[in-house]
This record gives structure tokens, C-alpha cells and sequence, in this order.
């Protein structure tokens, strides 16, 4: 195997450890600890404070130029940073495990909410890093391992790790848990930031870059783009679980179609789409992405009018997350491509939150909707704004190679 391939093999471990990791614990606490609170006897008022500490990821820019430009290090900029914040995160994780999920609920947010904070932060490291040593011609692989280690993380955090908490308990899940996010350390200390990257100055790192990044040519137009590029897949999103709740799926078999079998499928999507985006190119890639979410849109509508066939089901969110993949991976890709290395961190950070606090508030409405426009009306929205994502693509994308 050449020297370079191994490079790159090195870099594409390194950062698929750092991104499955980081939703282990996150994926965890969105979504198996809600129900286990529940089954604990806690009201839905005390759940609900569990959910908002996903908003964290979402207004992670307000200090992703402090990771940009300050460091522990003055050699290893976000090396550094990543084996503190790993650390941190194993910590707060063991903290957590340590602690009565009822008595202590409060230290247990506390705890989460360091956990969130301490993910998020390693997320802005981890994706500045992939910038500075990731070849163009790299990162549509390497966008695509980042949106795998996500739905893997969710996966065993979120899905596996339920599946097993009556045997392991509240401690031995999180032990677990702490124990796995320790292993992408093996790696970081291993790993030397090449010069290239980490001689990049990071001195004159400002808050206003990130003013700074909308007065750059074509910002207008990717501006549009990002903002609408993934709102279609939100909102359909949203309204799987209650159609299939309503149509009467029990909670373990909704569980096991989305978490675990959609989990695959999404999976697969990312990696397609990352090993095509250098044949097909960037636009062509994020179009046809966006045209396979409309696609899954449509069969979507099938559910919305109370089809139960279980085989149809499972064909209509395999598909919806296999687009859910795709789109990930090219909107993650493309905003790697619109950040500059020495503000790497920030730009990033600031397009991805743009595009997230904007998927929250559409998806947050789509359940609204549901109760007047019905189903089929809110899906109909959601092609819509499909549609006009691939308008202003086709319109406003003609910078992007």
C-alpha cells in the first residue's frame, strides 16, 4: 500500500473515532435517557430539560473562535484540544455513572450538560482538523465517516446501549460509555498535526470573522443553499415516529425501524454519496442527494395516509434515511470546502449552526402544522422546500465545483 494511502487511511481512523465518539454519550442522553427517566417515574416536564441540551450543538459558534485561535499547545493547535476535550468528555460520562439517576437529578443535567458542552467543542476541534489535513479530493470521504460516526454513535449510544440497560444498569452503561470514548485516544496521541497545518496562524483569530464570512464573494448565494438544503429532510423526519405511532406500531418496533435498521441505511447513504462526490462533483452530488430526499419524501405519504404494510414501511424509511446520509454528507463536505484553514473552527462551526437552528425551528413547526394541515399537508411543505433547494442550487450553485 503506498505511503500516501496509508496517510490517508490514518487521518480517515483517526477522525471516524473522533466523530462516533462524540455522539456515544450525546446519543445516550437524547435518546435513551428519556425513556429511562420514564420508566423511573419522572414527569415529562423533568424529560424535557433532557432535550434542550441538544440545543448546545446548535449555538456551539457563539465560542468556536476561541478553539480557533487559542490553544493548549503552541505546536499541536487542535491535537491538543481534542485530548483535553476527549478527557473531559470521559470524565463527565464517569461522573454521571456515579450518581442516582432520581435523587441526583439535578448534578445529572449538571453532568450532562458539561458533557454536551465538552461534545460540542471537541465536534468544532475535530472538524477544523479535518479541514487543514483533508485534500479536497479527501473530504468527500471524509464528510461521509463524519456522518457515519455520527449514526453509529447514535446507534449503539442510543439504540444498543438501551437494548442492554437492563442488565447493565445506570452505572454499567455509563462506564461503558466512558470506557469507549477513551479509545480514539490511542490515536489523537499518536497522531502529530503535519507542519502544514499546524503552523497556520491562529493569533488574529477574531470574533468578527465571523461577520467577516458573509462579506466574502458568493456568500449570498451559498447563504441560500444552506439554509434550505436540509429543512425538507427535518421536517419528514419529524413526523416519522408519531405516524407510526398512530398507525400502531408499538415503541420497540418503531425503535428497531429507525434506530437500528434506518441507522444501515443512512450509513450506506453517507458512504455512496462520499465515494461518488469525486466522480460526479460537488453540485451534481448535492443535487442528486437532495432529489433522493424528494423522492423519499413521496413515499412517505403512503404512511401519512395510514398504510401499515410492514414491508412498505421499512422501504419508506430505509429510503428516507439512506437520503438523510447523502445529504448530510454533502452539505458537510461543501461547508468544508467555504472554510478558510486559519478560521477553520469558526467557519464551520457558524454554517453549520446557521443550518441547524434553522432544521430545529422548522422541524419544532412541522409537529404544529400536523395539527391543522394534517400529515399529508405538513409533507407537501416539506417537498416543497425540497423543490426550492434544488432550485437555488441549480440557480446559486454554479460556484460549487
Amino acid at each position: 500500500m503506498p505511503n500516501d494511502t496509508k496517510y490517508s487511511l490514518r487521518k480517515m481512523t483517526l477522525l471516524g473515532g473522533l466523530y462516533v465518539t462524540q455522539f456515544l454519550g450525546l446519543g445516550f442522553i437524547l435518546t435513551a435517557v428519556p425513556a429511562i427517566l420514564r420508566d423511573q417515574g419522572s414527569s415529562l416536564s423533568d424529560i424535557s430539560i433532557v432535550y434542550t441540551l441538544g440545543f448546545i450543538w446548535s449555538i456551539k459558534f457563539l465560542w468556536a473562535p476561541l478553539i480557533d485561535r487559542f490553544s493548549p499547545s503552541t505546536s499541536q493547535h487542535y491535537r491538543s484540544w481534542l485530548i483535553l476535550l476527549q478527557s473531559l468528555m470521559i470524565l463527565s460520562l464517569i461522573c454521571a455513572a456515579v450518581l442516582d439517576i432520581t435523587s441526583q437529578y439535578t448534578l445529572l443535567i449538571v453532568c450532562f450538560a458539561l458533557f454536551s458542552v465538552f461534545s460540542a467543542s471537541q465536534d468544532i476541534a475535530a472538524d477544523a482538523l479535518g479541514i487543514t489535513i483533508l485534500e479536497p479530493q479527501e473530504r468527500g470521504v471524509g464528510n461521509s465517516i463524519q456522518a457515519s460516526g455520527g449514526f453509529i454513535g447514535n446507534f449503539v449510544g442510543g439504540g444498543v446501549v438501551l437494548m442492554t440497560y437492563e442488565w447493565l444498569e445506570w452505572t454499567g452503561s455509563l462506564l461503558i460509555l466512558a470506557m469507549a470514548t477513551t479509545l480514539p485516544l490511542v490515536n489523537i496521541w499518536r497522531y502529530k498535526e503535519p507542519a502544514r497545518a499546524a503552523n497556520i496562524d491562529h493569533k488574529n483569530v477574531r470574533y468578527r470573522d465571523m461577520i467577516n464570512f458573509f462579506k466574502r464573494p458568493n456568500s449570498g448565494r451559498w447563504l441560500s443553499i444552506l439554509l434550505t438544503y436540509t429543512l425538507g429532510i427535518s421536517i419528514a423526519y419529524t413526523l416519522v415516529n408519531p405516524m407510526l405511532v398512530d398507525i400502531g406500531w408499538s415503541l420497540d418496533e418503531i425503535g428497531f425501524a429507525t434506530s437500528i435498521v434506518g441507522s444501515f441505511a443512512a450509513i450506506s447513504g453517507a458512504v455512496i454519496t462520499g465515494l461518488l462526490v469525486q466522480k460526479l462533483g460537488r453540485k451534481r452530488s448535492m443535487m442528486l442527494a437532495n432529489t433522493l430526499v424528494g423522492l423519499s419524501i413521496i413515499t412517505l405519504f403512503a404512511v401519512a395516509q395510514g398504510v401499515s404494510h410492514t414491508v412498505v414501511i421499512y422501504c419508506s424509511i430505509c429510503f428516507m434515511l439512506f437520503a438523510f446520509g447523502a445529504n448530510s454528507t454533502m452539505l458537510a463536505t461543501v461547508m468544508m470546502d467555504n472554510s478558510a484553514k486559519q478560521t477553520a473552527g469558526t467557519d464551520y462551526t457558524l454554517q453549520y449552526s446557521l443550518s441547524s437552528i434553522v432544521g430545529f425551528m422548522c422541524a419544532s413547526s412541522a409537529l404544529l402544522l400536523a395539527e391543522t394541515l394534517q400529515y399529508t399537508g405538513v409533507l407537501i411543505i416539506s417537498l416543497g422546500v425540497t423543490l426550492l433547494s434544488i432550485m437555488l442550487l441549480k440557480i446559486n450553485g454554479r460556484y460549487i465545483e
